[in-house]
């Protein structure tokens, strides 16, 4: 275990000490178990969760977390962003991808995005909605994502975004641009093409893909 993770560690179970490390031979993953408490804004309880934290210990902190529900108190339907085997989509894989990129501590990525979920789901079975809004499903996740994060609804315009940030395209700044057609790429679409690149050729090329798919529906 490196240093960061040892310090990191001994900070969250000072912090959480319903949770613990297990060990399991079968599985080469950094394993945490415990329970997470739900409770409102005025401090009452509302639910408890059973759950697993794992990763690969060898590459934090520049990993994400899988978490696991245990106690089965969300109903196995990506309704509730939780799988049949009780993975939990804790939020859309790009911004998943910045943190990652970034660094994660524990205690913070517990306190920013593993306790709201838990806690986002049970004020939907209590309000009917989740508290901050929420992501869509799968692909219409994915082009909910472009509307709200670049302002980008046409999809062939998307393409082109994503095949010039994946070098499938070439464009010259100082000339017209291939997207929008303004007299110099730079000044224009170019900037929303650098942006994309920060999630990386993977997930570039899945998007495109999506989207590819989408025009042919």
């Amino acid at each position: 275990m490196n240093s960061r993770l040892k310090r990191d560690l001994k900070d969250f179970l000072n912090s959480y000490y319903k949770f613990e490390r297990i060990k399991l031979d079968k599985i080469n993953e950094f394993v945490m178990a415990g329970t997470i408490d739900v409770v409102d804004e005025v401090g009452d309880f509302w639910k408890s969760y059973n759950v697993a934290i794992m990763f690969d210990e060898e590459n934090y902190p520049n990993v994400i977390p899988k978490v696991l529900e245990l106690s089965s108190n969300i109903e196995r339907d990506w309704d509730y962003h939780i799988s049949k085997t009780g993975a939990c989509c804790l939020d859309i894989p790009h911004k998943l991808i910045i943190m990652k990129r970034r660094g994660i501590t524990l205690k913070e990525f517990y306190k920013e995005v593993i306790y709201p979920f838990f806690a986002n789901h049970q004020y939907k079975m209590t309000k009917g909605v989740y508290a901050n809004g929420e992501y869509e499903h799968h692909e219409k996740g994915i082009i909910q994502f472009y509307n709200k994060e670049f302002e980008l609804s046409n999809y062939e315009v998307i393409i082109m975004h994503l095949k010039l940030a994946l070098g499938k395209l070439k464009a010259e700044p100082n000339k017209e641009c291939p997207i929008c057609g303004k007299p110099k790429y730079k000044k224009c679409c170019k900037p929303t093409t650098n942006r994309l690149t920060i999630y990386g050729q993977k997930q570039l090329a899945s998007d495109l893909k999506m989207f590819e798919n989408q025009l042919k529906v």
